[in-house]
């Protein structure tokens, strides 16, 4: 078992190493550069559409074939066969009616069909909220894998779907355009109901505050921790899956805390050292949004630690700091300090991603040994 963990590890460094070079191979536009020319798309575009379709097919094919990894894979081949079955259910409509589809065009409960679909929708939604928002894709994406998000959304499917549309639908938020904001929000609560909570969040978020706002929320944050029996009854109704269960121990990680905190370390830094200059930037209102949502993502993981899962929540607003990073690096107009600060967020992502990997077979994580239904002859099969 041993040696099955140590050569999974190696086989997710190897598969990081190798998509975080293809990404760094894709080329940015110049400014007022286009992806067509005379009918034709450009060398660059297509090079880097070939690209990005080789990053998506390799992690598409590690998630999809995949059997029996992550903490809850067993838990969702049984609740899609009931869901199938019409039997009881907590999860969404937007879950059962897939499963019901899918299983009836395969003619059986083939669970690897469901769980293929949700990595290429997950996958599909980050890959195109990198290309469109992010200043530096690659960046970006060696960030969604050191920081371990690519390898979590083997967990969990129905939220890591969720969240990559709540990812994806920043850019509406930012452009003020509502409609659509919320349209793509309600479609991945068809999935997962708790991204709902980021409508006004979001909204919330993308205004300038000041320091009387920040306080204000740091004394309702107190007084919710003081209240957390009533807010836990009130969470459990609306989510009453979760009475008499483990998920009642609340609790973030700890790593997830201090990553957190380094991150908004670096933003006050940046927004001290050269945030007057930036205030003329086009996308200074950009990061501010991001540099809040995170200061929110810190309060959610610690005055509000006793709520059932609350790293979910937290990740609503935390997930920011794939585009907030970036941002910062490429905000610092000395390119010593620049090169310097890059090394350092490199050093510590990689550090990060070695931890992550080395606690990745743990219970609630359950990433290794990696396994794939193309070597077992094992099944879950109901009746």
């Amino acid at each position: 078992m041993a040696f099955d963990r140590i050569g999974s590890i190696l086989f997710y460094m190897l598969i990081a190493v190798i998509t975080c070079l293809m990404a760094y191979q894709i080329q940015p536009f110049e400014p007022a550069e286009t992806a067509w020319s005379g009918g034709y798309r450009t060398r660059r575009s297509a090079r880097n559409r070939l690209l990005t379709a080789g990053i998506f097919l390799i992690l598409f094919s590690v998630m999809a074939l995949r059997f029996d990894i992550g903490n809850d894979y067993r838990q969702y081949t049984q609740t899609a066969h009931e869901a199938y079955v019409g039997g009881y259910v907590v999860t969404e409509i937007g879950f059962n009616t897939l499963v019901k589809v899918l299983y009836w065009l395969s003619g059986g409960e083939y669970y690897e069909l469901v769980f293929a679909v949700f990595a290429a929708v997950t996958l599909f939604f980050f890959l195109r909220a990198f290309a469109r928002q992010s200043v530096n894709f690659s960046q970006t994406f060696f960030l969604f894998m050191t920081l371990g998000l690519y390898f979590q959304t083997f967990n969990t499917v129905r939220y890591y779907l969720a969240l990559s549309i709540a990812l994806f639908s920043m850019k509406y938020v930012l452009d003020r355009d509502y409609l659509k904001f919320i349209f793509w929000i309600l479609i991945a609560a068809l999935f997962h109901k708790s991204v709902l909570l980021v409508i006004p969040v979001y909204w919330i978020a993308s205004f300038a505050w000041k320091r009387w706002h920040i306080l204000t929320g740091l004394a309702a944050s107190v007084l919710c921790y003081a209240g957390k029996g009533i807010l836990l009854k009130l969470a459990l109704v609306l989510y009453p899956s979760y009475k008499n269960t483990i998920y009642l121990e609340g609790g973030t990680s700890p790593i997830s805390i201090l990553r957190t905190l380094a991150v908004l370390a670096l933003y006050v830094w940046f927004m001290r050292y050269q945030g007057d200059a930036f205030q003329n930037d086009s996308r200074y209102r950009e990061l501010r949004f991001y540099g809040q949502l995170n200061l929110l993502a810190f309060a959610a993981s610690t005055f509000f630690s006793f709520l059932p899962v609350v790293t979910r929540i937290a990740y609503y607003f935390g997930v920011s700091q794939l585009f907030m990073i970036p941002l910062i690096i490429q905000g610092i107009e000395d390119k010593k300090v620049q090169r310097r600060v890059s090394a350092l967020i490199f050093a510590v992502c990689v550090c990060y991603f070695a931890v992550f990997l080395l606690q990745a077979h743990q219970d609630g994580v359950g990433l290794l040994p990696y396994r794939s239904w193309l070597f077992e002859t094992e099944r879950y099969l109901y009746k």
